[in-house]
């Protein structure tokens, strides 16, 4: 898997940090080797065979995924694809639910039910009471397979790999089917939210990788959406800048 390519699933190879933490998780899901460990300057930390995902230092990531919904006049039916350590349903949760605006229906796809009890035990920084908040509709299944059967949605959150998921797929072919996907599952006017790559400030491969990964989401998102938008935010635990990218169906 690509040191760059996406996040929740060969997401990028950050360095270890000088001080590394207390393993408190190291297992086998069935699906994927996860490990968890309590780092003293980043809190938990979510690694999926080998990569790391998230940690509990790392609130810019849920607030730049989510700040792109905050926008619209409708926000009635979120889908959040991916996203098993719950950062971004959290940050959801808690940053509408004060404003009396929180979706009638907003699920979250995650395909390692495992990942997610792991999580609520080991990151609740991270993941607060998402799990058992009573508006968050948590589905134990396919992403992939879901969104291409979802319709008339007002926002989807894209937390999941830039890396193909079967073997033999081209990227640009996965990027433009995953794409497509959530354009279609979209009501007119709905707005796509997802994180793309780092900077790869330390790293000349990642830098390269980002040259060749970027351009490509750019175009694929701009055949199918407008008014695309990017930011780049600092994530502690990355030590990078981390590239972030919204868009508007048309209509």
């Amino acid at each position: 898997m690509s040191a760059i390519g996406g996040h929740r699933a060969g997401y990028p190879a950050a360095p270890v940090p000088p001080r590394a933490g207390t393993v408190l998780v190291d297992e086998h899901t069935g699906l994927q080797q996860v490990r968890i460990v309590r780092h003293p300057v980043f809190g938990g930390q979510l690694f999926l065979d080998g990569d790391l995902q998230i940690s509990e230092s790392d609130t810019a990531y849920g607030i730049a995924m989510i700040s792109p919904l905050l926008g619209l006049d409708r926000l009635q039916r979120v889908a959040i694809l991916g996203g098993g350590d719950g950062g971004v349903l959290w940050e959801l949760l808690r940053t509408l639910e004060p404003l009396g605006q929180l979706p009638r229906e907003l699920t979250m796809v995650e395909i390692d039910a495992r990942v997610i009890e792991l999580c609520r035990v080991h990151l609740p920084a991270t993941c607060g009471e998402a799990f058992s908040h009573p508006a968050a509709n948590v589905v134990i299944g396919d992403a992939f397979a879901w969104i291409a059967q979802a319709r008339d949605l007002d926002a989807v959150v894209y937390d999941l790999t830039m890396d193909p998921v079967r073997e033999g797929q081209p990227r640009d072919a996965f990027v433009a089917e995953i794409v497509a996907l959530m354009a279609r599952a979209l009501r007119p006017g709905g707005v796509l939210s997802m994180q793309c790559c780092g900077h790869g400030r330390a790293d000349p491969d990642d830098r390269a990788e980002r040259a060749r990964l970027l351009p490509l989401i750019r175009r694929t998102v701009d055949a199918h959406f407008t008014d695309r938008c990017e930011q780049d935010v600092l994530v502690p635990s990355y030590r990078d800048l981390w590239t972030f990218l919204s868009a508007r169906k048309p209509g």
